[in-house]
């Protein structure tokens, strides 16, 4: 037995196994049962990249080949969709502030990457940024922390926080799909160049695409070569 093992096992010993976070069955290293993580895995999307006009087809370079909607990151994936048990999950990390369940979303993430990640010579990760208003009001970014965990497992540089400075508007979330656009159009102000450098952007959920789309033409207008979109949950 190694000296990690003998370690645990005497963690355990003085405090417990650890419990799963769905069912409260003892859970291994990912903070899940491997029953319930077999019910998450359920919701694995297709390998296929996401197009938000039609919901399906391939994306190369930003064209959809089903629909002809251009987009301007070259691939959009999403690791899994936002249903039941994760979406319960992801609200208790974003909205009741658990931090302790960001290993766990982290590590769904990286059981699921997005195949073309290993061709698509990544320079640098970022998360989606806030604006000030609503991170000191939620008092963290849930994609900033995943970003970074994604970053350091695939020991790729992250972008800091404020390379970006986003204005405060409406939540997307209270507004018709119609209206989302125009809500997030000219939000994003970058900082911090990043001429001719490919990006991996990171959210947590994605849904109409609006802000993901509006962020994405910044970085590109502002040099960036490609941006590249992958997402823990996308809704059917």
């Amino acid at each position: 037995m190694g000296i990690v093992s003998l370690l645990t096992s005497f963690w355990h010993a003085c405090i417990g196994k650890p419990h799963c976070l769905l069912c409260h069955d003892y859970a291994d290293g990912s903070g899940l049962c491997h029953p319930c993580w077999q019910d998450i895995s359920s919701l694995q999307r297709s390998e296929r990249d996401i197009c938000l006009q039609c919901h399906s087809g391939n994306l190369t370079a930003g064209t959809c080949e089903q629909c002809g909607q251009h987009w301007p990151f070259a691939r959009l994936y999403a690791s899994y969709r936002y249903a039941t048990p994760l979406r319960q999950i992801l609200s208790a990390y974003k909205h009741q502030r658990q931090l302790a369940l960001l290993d766990t979303l982290a590590a769904l993430m990286l059981a699921r990457p997005p195949q073309w990640l290993e061709t698509a010579q990544i320079d640098a990760v970022l998360a989606m940024p806030l604006s000030r208003q609503r991170l000191f009001k939620r008092g963290f970014n849930q994609s900033q922390l995943l970003a970074a965990s994604i970053a350091r497992h695939y020991e790729l540089p992250l972008l800091p926080p404020y390379c970006i400075d986003r204005s405060h508007r409406p939540p997307q979330s209270t507004l018709k799909k119609s209206a989302r656009q125009r809500n997030v159009r000219g939000v994003f102000h970058l900082k911090q160049p990043v001429k001719k450098r490919n990006l991996l952007l990171i959210e947590d959920v994605v849904t109409t695409g609006a802000t993901i789309a509006e962020l994405a033409q910044t970085l590109k207008k502002s040099g960036a070569a490609q941006v590249f979109v992958w997402s823990l949950a996308h809704p059917d």
